[in-house]
Parts: structure tokens; sequence; C-alpha cells
């Protein structure tokens, strides 16, 4: 079977990105769509301010910047997510304390007070997949500690939590438009929003070289009035014209079409595996944790089966159903955490005795063993909205197939 294209483009598109081009207004600060996207896009989801950027890693490390976390803290993290989240942490030097999933795929709460140490400041929360995370028992433990709580929402675009969307519970959330997304704006982008205004404007700062924001003039207009633009560390993480048209275009049809078919696609799924005993358990959508289904995590049996996801991967790919392996159970295992390779002949932050504590940056003996467990027995399905109804019964009856294939006799 042949499947669609993914990421698909809305069709506007093709034509309103010839007006910058042809113009010449391609960057932020020349033209006027980047303010609009942020402007819609924080009327969509619910939060004061929204901050464009040029990647959700970003936007992760644009939030951990605005809570001026730096050398000397650490941010409690989940072991089972990309890679970005925790190099988010280690870009503003501090250090990433790992933290187990729940068999759910999203960090496990039980777990993170044990982590919780004199130099915590933060807890960053990943929902997985689209999996929303046990909001109410986090916040609840950042409030008792005192800490910031940053949600990537990079894989949750449109997921909510008792009613709000994902993003607007912590203080800060992330989302990515990377080209595999729930919607791509032209192959990279992000977006970071907050209902804390100070926050907010430290994002604006950071995300465009440490300007001054505390006069909330535009880059230009300040530019006329002083010499000296800039009051802190930033970096250029602006998004341009041409992705905020992009990203514009592609909100628009979020609801309707996207995120419409996505839920959909997920009914076709649960109700196809639902019986199948081989499955120990499909995603987690509830009335309180409404999913985001990027993508569709099914968790086998392995008693029941004789081989590991690796290999229903293979049979799956020699039929030619698209399908997606488990990915980062144990971030602690990269070289750059065995090995501590920080930045400068010195590793930093991970070999500076003033910055960490020994016990925090001893990746080597750390095992999350949950996320661990997951790995061998986790693949994932696509939700992609450009499919249809066809493509979805598909995968799912060649899957159910080559399950029944290795069922233990």
């Amino acid at each position: 079977m042949k499947f669609p294209q993914w990421p698909d483009f809305a069709e506007k598109s093709l034509k309103d990105i010839q007006q910058p081009l042809l113009s010449g207004e391609v960057n932020y600060w020349t033209g006027e769509k980047g303010m609009e996207f942020e402007n819609k896009f924080a009327h969509w989801i619910g939060a004061e301010m929204a901050i464009s950027c040029n990647s959700g890693t970003s936007a992760v490390n644009i939030a951990v910047g605005a809570l001026n976390i730096g050398p000397g803290d650490e941010v409690i993290v989940p072991s089972y997510t990309f890679i970005a989240t925790s190099f988010a942490v280690l870009q503003c030097g501090a250090i990433p304390v790992f933290c187990d999933t729940t068999e759910e795929h999203t960090i496990d709460p039980a777990k993170i007070e044990a982590l919780i140490t004199k130099r915590t400041k933060a807890i960053i929360v990943v929902h997985l997949y689209g999996v929303v995370c046990d909001m109410d028992a986090i916040i609840a433990i950042a409030r008792r500690h005192n800490l910031k709580v940053i949600e990537d929402s990079a894989q949750c675009l449109g997921g909510k939590y008792k009613g709000k969307l994902v993003g607007t519970i912590g203080d800060v959330g992330t989302f990515s438009f990377c080209q595999s997304k729930h919607f791509t704006t032209g192959g990279e982008g992000g977006m970071v929003v907050t209902n804390n205004p100070d926050i907010g404007w430290e994002c604006r700062a950071y995300r465009d070289h440490g300007f001054d924001v505390k006069r909330k003039f535009d880059l230009l207009a300040l530019e006329e009035v002083s010499w000296h633009v800039h009051n802190r560390i930033g970096y250029n993480y602006r998004m341009t014209e041409i992705q905020s048209i992009i990203g514009i275009n592609e909100l628009e049809r979020f609801d309707d079409w996207n995120m419409h078919n996505r839920k959909q696609y997920a009914k076709i799924y649960d109700a196809k595996f639902s019986e199948i005993d081989l499955i120990h358990s499909l995603p987690l959508n509830s009335e309180d944790r409404q999913n985001g289904y990027w993508l569709y995590p099914i968790v086998f049996d392995l008693d029941k089966l004789d081989c590991t996801a690796e290999i229903i991967l293979r049979d799956l790919k020699e039929i030619g159903v698209p399908a997606f392996k488990i990915q980062w159970p144990e971030a602690y295992g990269e070289r750059v955490f065995r090995e501590l390779r920080g930045f400068g002949s010195a590793n930093f932050p991970f070999r500076s005795s003033e910055y960490t504590s020994p016990e925090s940056v001893n990746y080597c003996d750390i095992v999350c063993e949950t996320a661990r467990s997951l790995l061998p027995r986790t693949i994932s399905l696509y939700l992609h909205p450009s499919w249809n109804e066809e493509h979805i019964v598909y995968c799912a009856d060649q899957l159910i197939a080559v399950l029944e294939n290795h069922r233990i006799r």
C-alpha cells in the first residue's frame, strides 16, 4: 500500500510565502507574520504570551534560560525522551538529573521527590508520544519544594489535562514544529508559551540576543532611541517570516482537520487492538488526560510472544507497514553522559566541583527500570492526518497478523 507523504502543507501556504520573498521582508523584525503567528497561537492555546523560535530544542533552552537556571543548579528530567530536553539544561550550565517513567511513557511522580536536592530548581515533564503527564501530582511536588515546572509539549500539541491545553499548566510550555511533529513550519520551528508576563519577556530577550525587553519595544524601535540595547546573554533563535506564514496556515486547520483525523484514527486503532491478548497496553487517553496523539505507542506482552519488538518492526518493514521503534528510553546511556563530555577542556558543567555534586553526575550507575523495560516491548504506529482510514486499518490488520505469527503456541 502506498502511504501519503507527511508532512503535508496547506495549499494556501504555497501562495502566501511568495509575499515575503517578493517584498524582501523575510526576517522576524522586518515583517509582521512572526508576531501574528505568536498572537494567534497564544489565543488558540489560552496563554498570555507566545514566543516563536527556530526549533523545539531552542524552545526548551529558552524556557530554562528565562527561569535563570544555570551553573550550580539541577533540573529533573525524564530519562525516556529525546536528548534535546536534557541538552537544554546543559546548555545553560546546569545539570540534568534523570527520573524514571511510568508504564504510560511519562515521568513517574512517585520517583521525583527522591531526586530533589538543595540544588534542584525545576522539573521538566515531557508529554511523550502525546500521552499527557499526571500534572496534579507533579505540580503538587513542585509547590512543596518551590520548583518551576516546564512542560516539554513537543509531542503533544492539542493534548489536554483537565480541560486545559498542555503547555499552559506549568510555569512555561514548549512546542516543536519539526518535520515529523503534529505540523511543521517548514522543517523546523518552535514555540514557548507562558501565563507569567515576567517569564514571557525574559523568554523574548533570551530568544533575541538578550535585547532590552523591559521597555517592551521591538528591536528596530529600540535601536532608534538607544545605542545599548542588550541587557542579558541571549541567542538568535528567531523564526523567519516564511516559517510563521506556514505556521499560521497550519494552525488554522489544526482542530478541524489535523487533530480531528488523529483522534479518529486513534479510535480505529483502539477498536482493533483492545481485545488482542498479545498487547499489554495502549496509549492512555482519559477524560482528565486527553491524548495529543502524535504517535500511537503499543506495549506488547512478551510472555506470549516468541520475539521482541525489534523483530516485530523488522516484519512490519518487510511488508511495507510504517512503524516507529522506541527511542531514547535511557538518555543517560549516551556517551556525553557516561563520559561526562561537556564544554571545553574542563568539560563544563560536568567536571566542576563548584557547580556539581558527584552523585548527580554519576550517570554510569543510573538504572531507570521501567524505561529500560519498555524498550524490548514497545513500538509506535503513525497517525498522520494526511492518511485516510484505509491506511490505518491496513496497518492495524498487518500488525495483528504479525503478532499472531509470533504467538507462543
